[in-house]
């Protein structure tokens, strides 16, 4: 049988090629479709666990407490692992042309790896002696040639090269340098495990026990992994609906081609079957033939595909990390190929066993005769119908192909449905995940940001974070007057409106909220509206999804707001995104001057007129406020949402998959259609059918099959479209704007629909030429 079985390998090699081409794909798509899922399922607790991460960060006076003393509090009862004291201080990097990441805490540590906080090394390599700083990865900007490996920037009055971007899970430095490098640091730094960490009352007690004998006053401050969790599942929880959704598509797309494709091809010889049970093969010997036949195919590909998933998921997996804000996950665990080397092959063994258990039970001869055509009554009256059509005969012939073999053409049917579908989702999670990006980002409308310099000022809330305070932080700070008087005389300025910033009190609530206050109208700067309209008194405020979620008030409530200087009652009117998650509220700069005192603008934000050119306005504007300490940007160049990049990204990258799993299974379709009518194929030829009508002929019996799979993929894809985005929104605590929602338009959904015909014929292109070329002898010597 073995025998038997790799003859018919060699010799049906355009099946053969198929399969492997199928299983291929099918392997790469399950494993990358299950490491996404895997990745997806608790990927701070994942990283944590395998990265040894901190349950305590610990603050220590270095004037109070010894290093010896710090030591020993890794071995007080509860504390199962600690590494440190490290030497550490609130500094500054400062990079080429004056570029600046935030004031962090730069922590002198000679070791990436320990028993607690192992660091991972995303670019470069750790530290080999002084002159070096590794960067966190949360502080640096990818793509600002300031933090790339090999620049030379300033830290505490020295000069360093960088030589590595690291994470630590539990966030514990913006960056490190060589103990050495610190000469006086101001505090200490202890990482713990505890025994019992589940709670903020666990991690409280394990620091009282192990910090219990110090001098009092040591400890300084505390930080909780508990608070580093819940920010980072708050990144990740509006990704994880959209990568489920993807990655069960494809598990279930990649199945069902494997199990159309394999099945098919044993269906389609049934007339070698036949002839074999002519010859005397028993029936487990027809079984044991196709499935040693189906292996010897499948087995191979399915290796090669299983090592091109895994590269392929690799990056995917790296960018999906950096978006879920942990460190490392870049993998894929060694389960998942060992479990796709198992299941593939028993997919495709289980579905040649099927197929070829019925046909070894069929008399030889009815193998020979089913083998040779469909059975007589198949949609005959249907195809009769469509005959007597007023249509060019190879077009009455194409739509009337299907209906011979109905359940092969519902199985394609269903690929192509499938493979559209996701077509369909993609297109309406990009508009909706794009919208979302301009939303919040709202450089269309304010295209322009003039942050304002001082000691005691920076960019404003929109400003690009990584850049810091920009040169002149040392300057005379900037006058507001003067700085509004040059950008409104600059020619181009449609709007401007300055922007202050506070934190108040809500009667009622202990969290503090984060206040944006406009000292001009600015109903213009682009704030997607969720609910209700935009503030138009000093009476009237605006607030986040997030602040209204925690605080439990409505659109239309009043509220007391309080700070240094009073309180005031204020209606909100109305509900908007805000990129952040802290609870915020926009109001009049009058209403915060009233409640807090004079309030100096941080930031300028500034609409131009129609056809201005941001960059050249920034340029001219620049020289204008030469000698002031204002920075004018360009919004675009700083504003980066890297979740909606790598959502972008993955959804090209699946959608690709996917569609490419759906053509091939309407290949195979056409393959296997084409094979059983090579004898009618010989005999139009021969009647004067010309290689064109062939042609014709063989890619319209799949457009029924496109149309139909097409037009049930629109309201499949457009309804979980409808059910995945609001689940992405209430996963991230935000509202959601109708504009992000409905995104289709009738047009796209038509040609959204279209994709299905697209992908029907792409997949007859190739054997409707091949049947095209065969020459009418050759087709009629075929049987």
């Amino acid at each position: 049988m073995i025998t038997v079985a790799w003859a018919a390998v060699r010799r049906r090699r355009l099946q053969s090629v198929v399969i492997a081409t199928v299983v291929l794909l099918t392997s790469a798509t399950t494993v990358l479709a299950l490491g996404l899922l895997v990745a997806s399922s608790a990927p701070f607790e994942s990283a944590f666990a395998r990265l040894h991460g901190a349950h305590a960060m610990a603050s220590f006076d270095p004037s109070i407490t010894s290093t010896t003393d710090l030591a020993a509090t890794g071995r007080r009862p509860g504390v199962t692992a600690a590494a440190g004291p490290f030497g550490a201080v609130e500094a500054q990097v400062v990079g080429a042309r004056g570029r600046r990441l935030p004031v962090g805490l730069v922590v002198g540590r000679s070791d990436a790896g320990g028993s607690v906080d192992r660091l991972h090394i995303d670019e470069g390599t750790w530290l080999t002696g002084t002159g070096q700083i590794v960067l966190s990865r949360e502080f640096v900007r990818t793509g600002d040639t300031a933090w790339t490996i090999g620049s030379t920037v300033t830290v505490d009055g020295s000069s360093v090269t960088i030589v590595g971007i690291a994470e630590s899970v539990t966030g514990s430095a913006g960056a490190w340098v060589w103990p050495d490098q610190l000469s006086a640091p101001t505090s200490l730094q202890m990482l713990y495990r505890f025994a019992s960490a589940g709670t903020d009352d666990d991690i409280r007690s394990g620091l009282a026990s192990a910090t219990g004998a110090l001098p009092a006053g040591a400890l300084t401050g505390s930080t909780s992994y508990l608070a580093v969790k819940l920010r980072a599942n708050e990144a990740l929880k509006p990704m994880v609906p959209f990568v489920v959704a993807f990655a069960v598509l494809g598990l279930v797309m990649s199945a069902l081609i494997v199990v159309n494709v394999v099945a098919g091809a044993v269906v389609a010889g049934y007339r070698s079957i036949g002839v074999q049970k002519t010859l005397g093969f028993s029936p487990a010997q027809v079984v044991t033939g196709y499935a040693v036949q189906v292996l010897a195919v499948g087995v191979p590909a399915c290796v090669v595909g299983v090592a091109a998933g895994t590269a392929l998921a690799v990056p995917i997996l790296a960018m999906t990390a950096d978006a879920y804000s942990v460190a490392g996950g870049t993998s894929v665990p060694v389960w998942v190929p060992a479990l796709v080397l198992l299941v593939v092959p028993a997919l495709v063994l289980l579905s040649a066993v099927g197929p070829a258990t019925r046909a070894g039970r069929l008399p030889a001869v009815q193998a020979i005769t089913v083998g040779r055509a469909p059975r007589a009554g198949h949609g005959f009256r249907l195809r009769r119908a469509l005959m007597r059509m007023r249509l060019p005969r190879p077009i009455g012939l194409g739509l009337a192909a299907p209906l011979a073999r109905p359940s092969r053409a519902a199985v394609t049917v269903v690929a192509v449905l499938l493979g559209a579908a996701t077509f369909v989702l993609a297109a309406g999670l990009a508009t909706s995940l794009t919208r979302v990006a301009e939303g919040v980002n709202r450089t269309e409308a304010a295209p322009v940001l003039v942050a304002m310099m001082g000691p005691d000022m920076g960019g404003g809330p929109d400003a690009d974070p990584a850049s810091g305070p920009k040169p002149g932080a040392d300057r005379t700070p900037a006058d507001p007057a003067a700085v509004h008087a040059v950008i409104a005389a600059q020619p181009g300025t449609a709007h401007i409106a300055g922007l202050s910033e506070a934190s108040i009190s809500l009667a009622g609530s202990t969290q503090p909220i984060d206040v944006r206050a406009y000292d001009a109208d600015a109903s213009w700067a682009g704030y997607p509206i969720i609910d209700g309209r935009w503030y138009r008194s000093p009476s009237e405020v605006v607030a986040s999804s997030r602040m209204l979620r925690l605080t439990g008030v409505q659109v239309g409530d009043e509220i007391t707001v309080s700070a240094a200087a009073g309180q005031r009652r204020v209606t909100v009117v109305g509900e908007v995104m805000l990129n952040g998650g802290d609870p915020t509220l926009v109001m009049d700069a009058a209403t915060l001057t009233g409640i807090a005192g004079p309030v100096t603008p941080r930031q300028y934000e500034v609409a131009l007129t129609p056809g201005t050119d941001p960059h050249r306005y920034v340029s001219a504007l620049s020289a204008a406020l030469a000698g002031q300490s204002a920075d004018p940007i360009v919004s675009a160049d700083t504003q980066e949402n890297e979740a909606i990049t790598v959502m972008l990204t993955l959804i090209s990258i699946l959608a690709l998959l996917l569609g490419s799993v759906a053509a091939l299974g309407v290949f195979n379709t056409v393959v296997l259609n084409t094979r059983e009518r090579v004898h009618e194929i010989g005999v139009l030829k021969s009647v004067g059918m010309t290689p064109w009508q062939v042609r014709t002929m063989v890619v319209t019996s799949m457009v029924a099959v496109g149309l139909v799979g097409g037009a049930l993929a629109v309201p499949l894809g457009w309804g979980v479209h409808r059910w995945i985005v609001p689940v992405m929104f209430d996963a991230a605590g935000f509202g959601y704007a109708p504009e992000f929602i409905a995104v289709y338009n009738p047009w796209e959904l038509l040609a959204l629909g279209a994709t299905g015909i697209v992908l029907a014929v792409l997949g007859a292109l190739i054997p409707a030429g091949w049947a095209a070329r065969t020459r009418a002898a050759t087709a009629l010597r075929a049987e």
